[in-house]
């Protein structure tokens, strides 16, 4: 492994939007952001290789970026804000005044900037100093922020911190695009469709989740409290990030055997021909985790977050700002993940249960909220397999003007039952998979996930 990259800070500063009142000064959580109210933060970090001096970087590049981010701010104007409740409310609120803006670390690092954009092993420690952290406090916790570090000559990573309960990955996505797109060219504003819709009427809450999800945060270290400070994982010294691929070569390959398999089994689900890539890529990893993990008894349990705006009823914007995700929630037998079918019944199971998401996407979320509060009292307890990310958001598109993304990590995975899905730069990759865990379990487990693409 290479050495402890060091971070030179060289400036903390505070960016805010010009002057505006298209926006209302504070808005309440619904009971989708509410799900996450007290969840460690999202961090993404884009690595750009781009050669620059120190002229460069500090008199071009970071006044371009500040710049474009006050003004694309206006359009995000709950991402300058902060998250407060007031007394005399049932739910928190995102309050923002004249004033406030996100704060912006400036920084230089000595580390290896091919290393940590690479794809085979790296510390998890390495990425923190990259990402900056959000401050909270017990009433008080700010909505976003960004850090931009230059490293030796080489490129510079733009690392960003979102509180969860704020906004979601299509919002963040869709800001980081605007940011981008902005910086290109400062006169370009986001389309009608980009523009963010603030109207939590969209959202109808008619059995009052928001405040049985409220009650539920409340009652976690209770009673009555009202505490925003934000619960970590504790993550294990020693951890490995890697990024395996899903190419698609490999991917025509699985997908052509699980239908030829299926069409040879009256027992499997034959009712459509379609297997998405997210349900393939899903379905293996369940296998390949529950091969990994060796002949347990009882279930693997495997959860994941489905964007709700198209499954709502009436739908909700896709440009809605906030969250509007949610849980699904599979048990599946060991025993049949370890078959020699187990990644058909695998896609089986997952494409029945996005299915069932069209009859009642809300069914049984009156339990959500108590079970993310749960989750945060220790996340290293929780035996489920669970995703972050999409590789539907296109994040290798983001381009300040200084080239697509050498690499996109999302830093906050970082629990070794968690799996980052995000797309590629790769024209050849369908997706990248980001995993953690310890070395020797990552060894085994990359060996698994190869062996399986080889012995179809």
């Amino acid at each position: 492994m290479a050495n402890f990259p060091s971070l030179n800070l060289i400036d903390v500063c505070k960016v805010s939007p010009p002057p505006t009142a298209a926006a209302p000064s504070s808005l309440p959580l619904t009971f989708f952001d509410l799900a996450w109210l007290r969840f460690h933060p999202t961090q993404r970090l884009f690595f750009y290789e781009f050669p620059l001096d120190e002229i460069s970087f500090h008199d071009v590049i970071v006044p371009k970026l500040k710049s474009s981010l006050s003004l694309t701010l206006r359009h995000y104007l709950p991402l300058v804000g902060n998250l407060v409740w007031p007394s005399q409310s049932d739910v928190p609120i995102i309050e923002f005044v004249e004033g406030d803006g996100v704060f912006v670390t400036i920084a230089e690092c000595d580390g290896d900037f091919y290393h940590l954009s690479g794809n085979g092993f790296r510390e998890v420690s390495k990425f923190h100093p990259l990402v900056p952290e959000l401050t909270v406090s017990n009433d008080r916790a700010a909505a976003t922020a960004i850090q931009v570090t230059k490293f030796q000559n080489k490129g510079f990573s733009i690392g960003i911190t979102n509180h969860h309960a704020i906004i979601d990955g299509r919002s963040s996505t869709s800001f980081i695009k605007s940011w981008a797109q902005i910086c290109m060219e400062e006169s370009s504003i986001p389309t009608p469709k980009q523009m963010s819709l603030y109207d939590r009427s969209v959202i109808t809450d008619p059995k009052d989740f928001a405040k049985i999800y409220a009650k539920a945060w409340k009652d976690l270290e209770g009673p009555n409290n009202k505490s925003l400070n934000l619960k970590f994982p504790k993550t294990k010294h020693g951890l490995i990030r890697s990024t395996l691929e899903f190419t698609h070569q490999s991917m025509q390959k699985l997908k052509e055997w699980i239908l030829k398999e299926k069409s040879k089994n009256e027992n499997f689900d034959s009712s459509s021909s379609h297997i998405s890539s997210f349900v393939i890529a899903t379905a293996y990893l369940c296998v390949c985790t529950a091969k990994l993990e060796g002949l347990k008894e009882g279930k693997l349990c495997f959860a994941f977050a489905a964007d709700a705006r198209t499954r709502l009823k009436p739908q909700v914007p896709l440009n809605y700002f906030g969250n509007c995700l949610v849980g699904v929630f599979l048990r599946l037998e060991r025993f049949e993940l370890l078959s020699e079918n187990g990644i058909i019944l695998a896609c089986d199971e997952i494409s029945k249960a996005i299915r069932n998401l069209d009859d009642g996407v809300l069914n049984g979320c009156e339990n959500w909220g108590l079970r993310m509060s749960q989750v945060t009292i220790d996340y290293s307890k929780s035996q489920v397999i669970s995703l972050s990310g999409s590789p539907r958001f296109g994040v290798y598109n983001v381009d300040f003007g200084f080239g697509k993304p050498k690499k996109v990590e999302i830093v906050s995975s970082e629990l070794p039952n968690v799996f980052s899905l995000i797309d590629s730069r790769n024209s050849d990759v369908v997706m990248e998979i980001g995993v953690v865990k310890e070395k020797d379990e990552m060894e085994a487990f990359i060996a698994i996930f190869n062996h399986g693409f080889e012995s179809i």
